[in-house]
């Protein structure tokens, strides 16, 4: 496995946009902590959650066609633990770059541990 980084031939403006789109599409998939702390967090403009990427396509660098696929971890921040007994969600995306850069397709499924 590899970083998803811009050694893997994609632009760092394309990475920013991917990772975004995937962080979008997985939170609606985590589970929500109690309202009066996802308010809190909101406000702060914080994220109870930290995502570590990484790349599983075999041929570097990616070319602009092919499909970008991903493994991705949420990690509950030690302060919210208390809020919920699973801390770590992993993460199989697909990502496929559409002519619309801010529009990737993505495909994301829940890995069961």
């Amino acid at each position: 496995m590899q970083k998803l980084d811009t050694s893997c031939g994609i632009s760092k403006k394309e990475l920013y946009i991917i990772k975004y789109n995937v962080k979008n599409e997985i939170l609606r998939q985590l589970p929500v902590l109690p309202d009066p702390i996802e308010t809190k967090l909101f406000l702060e403009g914080r994220d109870a959650w930290v995502y570590s990427w990484s790349l599983l396509n075999d041929k570097s660098p990616i070319g602009p066609k092919e499909r970008i696929d991903l493994e991705v971890v949420a990690k509950l921040k030690r302060e919210f633990h208390i809020y919920n007994k699973k801390t770590h969600y992993h993460f199989s995306c697909k990502v496929k770059r559409q002519k619309d850069l801010y529009h990737p397709k993505i495909s994301i499924s829940k890995k069961i541990a």
